[in-house]
């Protein structure tokens, strides 16, 4: 009893603190097939050791390619042409363009299926691609097995009426495979003892060759329980077929339906999403129950063998997803869904309302607990997308086929990352505090808050005193040198409420005047020269203009206006506004109250907002992707930042206690480290490495620095 309050209120706690954790450095595995363009499902690892998969091809001529990959090796072998596989090398027909099936293994043999890969669209719905003159039409899709010791393709059945094979599943115990075809939908068994193939007939209207209400989307995951042997497949009605192979029957479940309002509201006779339909399932045996994945909403759900109960689990779409109450960008759904090795934990491969990345998501089936990984990212920063499967192998790494860009053109290929479960993170950086002047003496204005701080050229610090009104210069020791500007008041030179300061590599000092709305420049030895602005939302006006930063060559000058909520980009010598981006919202590309700003080694944009999240943007404001998100590690809040020469974030940030620290991310978006103190409200890194922080707390003002020491 008391172990069962124990979970309950596991369960409670883990629903109620998600845990985003920052991003997953994966590795690009090239499989040289320029050709290859698309992946779904088809991805296994074998008894040998080995990962086998399958990437596609839409066009003409070419046919999907299966490939293997020996992770104790690093070594990728081309297991086969499909094409070729199925005996139709040199035929001159639609070839086989995808297999869109998971490999099942049995006796030393992996079994699959092919589908067809040239096609068209009309709108949302794909329709079968006519053939070019002298090309034979499709000749439909095969069962094939591949012998793992002989490495031979043996074909076992064909598809009827040249329809694809776009959903497969297999009953080791029992030799039978089922099939899904494409574009009608007819339910297809094959015993392997017999070698007879049964087509069972439409299971949905006229499936995805249908038009008007007889269309509807094809399932693309059978659930086979290994213990009974009943196959069973979803409909884009929500309803659920079951097949018993003791008694040759098809027929569906009485009271029980995926139309559910968890799942959304569909109108199954519309293309472009699978509607009511679950996108994958998987089987756990401590329960004897499926777990499915619902396309679009991402939403978990269970069920038994027998169909008689479903229950909704849980939301394993990505926290941001979540959070903001959006679908996926891509309303399919994702297909790489499965059982960790630990036999308790579902894994998943998912996307964001934005598709730019992917998440890796778990759900620990006993304690109800769920996790948003955070995203795949490779080592140069580039993000996949498009993950349409998911195997874990020997090496304690998650694989999956995926899509990034290569040289301008996107690459379809395997990659893989550490699988968070397995392996230890990485220890976190240490840094020491190494000096600091607080309340400085000698200063004919003593400082009132340290708002924001740069580095000039010659290593001197810009102190930037926003409730003072004040601009100060200091040695890097913390000697005060002088006043920049005229002090408190709205005339040339004066401020009101300044926020932040840059150096231009002429020596020039950019300062944003916040509450009177401008941008001012001054000299090396900060004498009044320039300045420009105005208040108000329209073109270069502004309303509180906040964090600067330059571009790389100087020839851009990049400044945020929280209430604007945008990125407002001037011509620093002569103050003309060259473009804008950004508005008010919570998608991404939005801003809510954005503060900081810094800029990466390859002239990208970090935008902080104070709310959260972190985005990274082009230079011209092409948004890239976001990180830090508000709740990592409690923290709320986030005012100012700044990057290092290696591109790494800064982020003075603020917990729910008021608690402050330095959060450090590097270029890829991924957590680094942080470390506490009693208040900051910006940072800025020297050559060297050094961490100098505006330090407020309990009405003590100055500069603290720290160093790596670890």
């Amino acid at each position: 009893m008391l172990n069962t309050i124990f979970l309950l209120i596991v369960a409670v706690l883990a629903q109620a603190q998600p845990d985003v954790r920052g991003v997953l450095a994966a590795r690009w595995h090239d499989s040289a097939f320029a050709e290859g363009d698309d992946h779904y499902n088809a991805l296994t690892f074998a008894s040998d050791g080995k990962l086998y998969y399958v990437i596609s091809s839409h066009g003409i001529d070419t046919g999907a390619r299966m490939f293997s990959y020996d992770p104790a090796t690093g070594a990728t072998r081309t297991v086969g042409d499909l094409t070729e596989a199925a005996g139709e090398k040199g035929r001159k027909a639609v070839p086989q363009g995808k297999s869109h099936v998971a490999f099942f293994e049995h006796q030393g043999k992996l079994y699959f299926a092919t589908h067809i890969g040239y096609y068209r669209r009309e709108g949302a719905k794909e329709i079968v691609g006519d053939p070019p003159a002298g090309y034979q039409p499709y000749p439909g899709g095969h069962f094939l097995a591949y012998d793992l010791k002989a490495v031979t393709f043996e074909k076992l059945a064909t598809a009827p009426d040249g329809e694809g094979i776009l959903t497969m599943a297999m009953d080791a115990r029992r030799g039978k495979l089922y099939g899904l075809t494409w574009p009608s939908g007819l339910f297809l068994t094959y015993d392997l003892a017999t070698r007879r193939l049964v087509n069972h007939g439409l299971t949905a209207g006229k499936g995805e060759r249908g038009t008007g209400n007889e269309f509807r989307v094809v399932s693309r995951s059978i659930a086979v329980d290994p213990i009974i042997g009943h196959a069973s497949f979803s409909t884009a009605d929500g309803d659920i077929y079951f097949y018993n192979p003791q008694t040759n029957v098809l027929a569906k479940a009485d009271g029980v339906s995926l139309r559910r309002d968890a799942f959304g509201q569909w109108d199954a006779s519309v293309p472009g999403s699978m509607a009511y339909n679950w996108r994958q399932t998987v089987f756990y045996r401590p329960g004897n129950v499926f777990y499915g994945i619902h396309g679009g909403t991402s939403m978990l759900f269970r069920y038994n063998s027998s169909g008689k109960e479903i229950y909704v689990e849980e939301r394993m779409a990505s926290q941001k997803s979540r959070e903001m109450g959006m679908y996926d960008s891509f309303r399919y759904g994702y297909l790489g869904f499965t059982l960790g090795p630990d036999g308790h934990t579902l894994y998943y491969l998912t996307g964001t309302p934005a598709g730019e990345e992917i998440r890796f998501v778990t759900y620990h089936i006993p304690t109800r607990r769920y996790t948003d990984h955070g995203a795949i990212v490779l080592e140069d920063g580039r993000r996949p997308t498009w993950a349409q499967s998911i195997a874990v192998g020997p090496d304690k790494r998650i694989y999956t086929v995926s899509k990034v860009v290569v040289n301008g053109t996107m690459k379809t290929d395997l990659v893989s990352f550490p699988d968070p479960l397995q392996n230890a993170p990485a220890k976190e950086e240490e840094y020491q505090l190494i000096r600091s002047w607080i309340d400085p003496k000698g200063m004919p204005h003593p400082l009132k808050e340290a708002h924001g701080l740069c580095l000039d050229g010659d290593g001197n610090v810009i102190v930037v005193d926003s409730i003072g009104s004040r601009v100060h210069r200091f040695t890097p020791e913390g000697k005060w040198l002088a006043e920049i500007g005229g002090g408190p008041g709205s005339g040339a030179g004066q401020f009101a409420g300044p926020r932040d300061a840059r150096v231009h590599k002429d020596g020039h000092i950019y300062v944003s005047d916040a509450n009177n709305a401008r941008i001012q420049v001054f000299t090396h030895d900060g004498k009044f020269e320039r300045m420009w602005g105005g208040r108000g939302s329209g073109k270069g006006q502004l309303v509180r203009a906040h964090g600067l930063e330059f571009s790389a060559d100087y020839s851009k000058l990049f400044v945020v206006d929280v209430d604007n909520n945008r990125v407002s980009v001037f011509q620093p010598l002569t103050g003309e506004l060259l473009y804008d981006f950004g508005r008010k919202g919570e998608r991404s590309g939005e801003f809510h109250e954005a503060h900081g700003l810094g800029l990466l080694p390859n002239g990208d944009l970090i935008v902080s907002s104070y709310w959260g999240p972190v985005q990274r943007f082009t230079a011209d404001g092409k948004f890239l992707f976001e990180f830090a998100p508000a709740g990592f590690r409690d923290w709320i809040h986030f005012h100012s930042m700044t990057t290092d020469r290696e591109g790494n974030i800064y982020l003075a940030a603020r917990d729910r206690q008021r608690g402050n620290a330095v959060v450090k991310y590097d270029s890829r978006g991924a957590y680094v480290t942080a470390w506490r103190m009693d208040g900051v409200k910006t940072a800025a890194v020297d050559a060297n490495g050094l961490v100098y922080t505006a330090y407020e707390s309990n009405g003590k003002h100055g500069v603290q620095v720290y160093r790596k020491v670890r």
